[in-house]
């Protein structure tokens, strides 16, 4: 038995649980995000490195390099912004004749701790790759 006093005494504190709930959720969820827009940029510098590489030593065993590495950075490029478009990656990509590396910029956007004021992050991840020949 209760007296009158104690009534919705328990209110504030489900609000805040609730509340506190709500915040964690929305953290796993956007940490989430973050490592899922992570993995596609490391995806799209890979992509490019291996594409650029591929440029320099093209076909298979026995093909001598080509060792063109404007061509190679433009593909390297190429094929890092087109192979899973987001509007706004970018990449950059530096080529000689031994290797390759693409750096891909992306924005991650926090889309539940966005509401509370978490500003968008930039991130960026490279990668290289070097022409073999069998």
């Amino acid at each position: 038995m209760t007296n009158g006093k104690e009534q919705g005494s328990m209110l504030p504190f489900m609000a805040a649980l609730i509340f506190v709930g709500l915040v964690v959720t929305g953290l796993a969820l956007d940490v989430a995000l973050l490592a899922a827009t992570y993995r596609e940029a490391a995806f799209s510098a890979d992509v490019g490195a291996e594409a650029g590489a591929a440029e320099l030593a093209p076909g298979g065993f026995g093909d001598e390099p080509k060792l063109d590495p404007e061509r190679a950075q433009a593909t390297a490029i190429d094929a890092s912004v087109t192979a899973r478009p987001r509007p706004r990656r970018t990449a950059v990509a530096v080529a000689d004749t031994a290797q390759v590396c693409v750096s891909v910029t992306d924005v991650y956007e926090p889309r539940i701790l966005g509401a509370i004021g978490v500003a968008p992050e930039s991130l960026t991840v490279e990668a290289c790759a070097e022409p073999r020949r069998g």
